[in-house]
């Protein structure tokens, strides 16, 4: 996926204003008109993905049937056609915004899979953190692949034809690797929300009820938001404030190649300090990088690859960490409404990705509006690399800085209480003997749900359980292997 993500992230800004032509204040109302669409198209794919059953697998079925047309649309978002501005404005519209409607096709249920492959949160965490290892890992080929083969090809074709063949050599790799990909996963756990097909209203539920979730959104619109801000942002750091064209890839490849160094460390780390513990350094080392590099002079290139190296390991410990993280609002989503309906938990966790592209897209093209960027203009004014410097690097920090104060103060599903979660559940629905009046008014209240589901009914909405705080937990716990059953 990250063959083609990637390509969007770093340099799909770039290629708009400086390749394909277009104003960047079309560009700024482009990206932000689109977030809306994601806001609707998101939550009715996650919706699509819990109410259908496909006979290939419930989550894994939709990477097969996305493949195909999300590498075709990521062709036709880098082709320049030959067409009037106004009508490149309508190409550019229709082809960005079909591909982030294909990325959802794929990616919302790809995200749920982790959930129904284990129960164990330990295996959970090292499936994650081999996962973004790998989606790094792209993000590296991208990251020179797009500017040296494009560099390369234009020796034989226009700079325009050049970017599209290169996407088209990445596209038709990544639907092979996912057509693959696809054969390689067994979900273990079954889902049942098709037999009772959620709507619009358990997605609005899921938004005011489960007060993780608004926590996640937050988390990955900060990160992402940090990562899409350097990523879109290096490109004209590199060829306009350090004057270094030749350095964009190389400087694009320091943004995710030290992250795939911290993704495989991250299981160690959550053993040590736990998850919370494990995101707040995150951050804390990608904010340092940030502002490192706001303090260096236009000609300090080695000091340049080094902090943003800085930067990457730190995000490389929040990719293998969020994707961990992300499923315990699902336990929490599943005690407090009697439904599992993961798919739609990790879309709106999952929007805070694609609200993300609000910052990495919009607010560095308006930034560039602001200080009258002139594109391909080789010697920019004072005021533009002022305003590039500001957007590579004080800006990105600061996103990463107010999104550490925020999680720190307001998350607190620790790995206890995810485990207390699961062991009511367990009890609720009938898999564990309850030992207390507590637990036994867990299991009517589970057979009260299963009851109304058999009967065609919306779930019942009673009240919540007590405070994770005040159940006594059993005294005898069922081993690793009997709660997995």
């Amino acid at each position: 996926m990250n063959l083609v993500f990637q390509a969007i992230m770093m340099y799909i800004t770039f290629f708009y204003t400086d390749i394909f032509g277009l104003r960047v204040a079309d560009v700024t109302l482009m990206f932000l008109l689109s977030r809306f669409v994601d806001a609707f198209a998101d939550p009715l794919m996650g919706t699509i993905a819990e109410r259908s059953n496909p006979p290939k697998g419930k989550y894994k079925s939709w990477v097969v049937f996305g493949a195909v047309p999300f590498g075709l649309m990521a062709v036709l978002t880098y082709t320049t056609p030959d067409l009037s501005y106004g009508m490149k404005i309508v190409w550019a519209y229709v082809t960005y915004n079909l591909l982030n409607i294909l990325y959802s096709v794929i990616i919302n249920p790809y995200i749920s899979l982790a959930s129904v492959m284990t129960a164990d949160p330990t295996q959970r965490t090292k499936l994650q953190s081999i996962r973004m290892m790998c989606a790094q890992s792209g993000g590296v080929i991208v990251a020179l692949a797009l500017p040296l083969v494009s560099g390369w090809l234009s020796r034989f074709l226009s700079l325009q034809s050049s970017y599209m063949t290169t996407t088209v050599f990445l596209a038709v790799i990544m639907v092979a690797t996912l057509f693959w990909a696809s054969t390689q996963v067994v979900e273990r756990i079954k889902v049942t929300s098709h037999e009772d097909p959620p709507g619009f209203k358990d997605v609005i539920y899921q938004l005011t009820h489960n007060k993780y979730v608004v926590m996640m959104f937050l988390l990955f619109f900060g990160v992402y938001g940090f990562n899409t801000v350097q990523s879109s942002s290096g490109v004209y750091y590199m060829t306009y404030y350090a004057q270094r064209p030749d350095m964009v890839a190389w400087f694009s490849m320091m943004n995710v190649l030290p992250s795939v160094i911290g993704v495989p460390i991250v299981p160690w780390l959550v053993k040590r300090i736990r998850k919370k513990g494990t995101v707040l350094l995150g951050l804390a080392i990608g904010a340092a990088g940030a502002l490192l590099l706001g303090l260096l002079p236009p000609s300090s290139i080695v000091l340049m690859l080094a902090f943003r190296g800085v930067s990457s390991f730190g995000y490389g410990i929040l990719m293998g960490v969020l994707w961990a993280i992300i499923t315990d609002p699902v336990e929490y989503g599943d005690l407090h409404t009697g439904r599992r309906l993961t798919a739609i938990v990790m879309t709106l966790i999952g929007l805070g990705l694609k609200f993300s592209m609000l910052l990495g897209g919009v607010i560095p093209t308006l930034i560039l509006d602001v200080v009258d960027y002139a594109p391909g203009v080789a010697q920019q004014t004072q005021q533009s690399l002022n305003g590039i410097h500001l957007m590579s690097s004080w800006l990105p920090a600061g996103i990463l800085i107010v999104t550490l104060i925020i999680f720190g103060l307001s998350y607190d599903l620790s790995e206890e209480k995810v485990a207390e979660i699961q062991h009511k559940i367990a009890v609720r629905d009938g898999l564990v003997e309850p030992v207390n009046d507590e637990e036994r008014a867990l299991v009517a209240e589970g057979e009260a749900l299963r009851a109304a589901r058999n009967h065609d009914h919306a779930p019942q909405r009673g009240a919540e359980p007590a405070p994770l705080s005040t159940i006594d937990p059993p005294d005898e716990r069922e081993t690793t292997e009997d709660s997995q059953k």
